[in-house]
């Protein structure tokens, strides 16, 4: 895995246990310009990547936000969220957003 390269789960596990009764899975993940050293003072770059159901319909979300605090604790208004068709294939236009996104960030 390169310096900064985003892990990505597989879709099997981002559905969790939803199909048998149980709940989907939610991913987070962070990086920094230069994780060699601590997150303090640096930019941080964070994203989750998660399913939720609307009626009878699945959709696959990525969301990025920044900084040091938790995704729970963001303000709604600073997370950018992406909406993704809920399919295993679609985890490559996943990854190839959040770098895009990531890779904005960090120029910035």
């Amino acid at each position: 895995m390169e310096k900064n390269e985003l892990f990505i789960p597989l879709y099997a596990w981002l559905l969790g246990g939803s199909r048998i009764g149980g709940r989907y899975n939610q991913y987070f993940g962070s990086c920094t310009e230069h994780p060699e050293q601590a997150a303090i003072g640096q930019k941080v770059f964070n994203y989750t990547i998660f399913i939720e159901k609307h009626d009878e319909t699945e959709i696959l979300k990525a969301a990025v936000y920044y900084g040091l605090q938790s995704f729970q604790n963001t303000n709604p208004e600073a997370i950018i969220e992406k909406t993704f068709v809920c399919e295993a294939d679609s985890l490559p236009a996943v990854r190839e957003w959040l770098t895009s996104e990531r890779d904005a960030y960090f120029a910035a």
